[in-house]
């Protein structure tokens, strides 16, 4: 989703992530955007293992500092599956009321 927004001002995104030695190997923290789209990409890198609790500590004041500064018209949120615990290919422990929670 970020690379298709990367050069623009008219999206912002902000991506919460596995990072590393991980596919694909982008959206490290220095990622912020290019041209006109630059400080307009969020890239938040977070380590295995992080719970629900965790989680929310780092979503809920960086997706309000977001909005507060950007002011969107629209959010649209993507959770991915492989955040989830149990997943084969992801590395946390969140659950759906984790995600839930975030985003009340």
């Amino acid at each position: 989703v970020e690379e298709a927004f990367y050069c623009t001002d008219r999206v912002m995104t902000l991506s919460l992530h596995k990072f590393g030695d991980f596919f694909p190997g982008t959206g490290d923290i220095t990622n912020t955007g290019a041209g006109v789209g630059n400080g307009y990409a969020v890239n938040i890198p977070l380590k295995e293992g992080i719970n629900d609790q965790a989680y929310a500590t780092i979503f809920k004041p960086i997706m309000n500092k977001v909005i507060q500064v950007f002011q969107p018209g629209a959010i649209v949120l993507q959770c991915g599956a492989d955040s989830l615990t149990g997943d084969r290919l992801g590395c946390f422990n969140l659950t759906l009321h984790g995600h839930g929670e975030c985003v009340q």
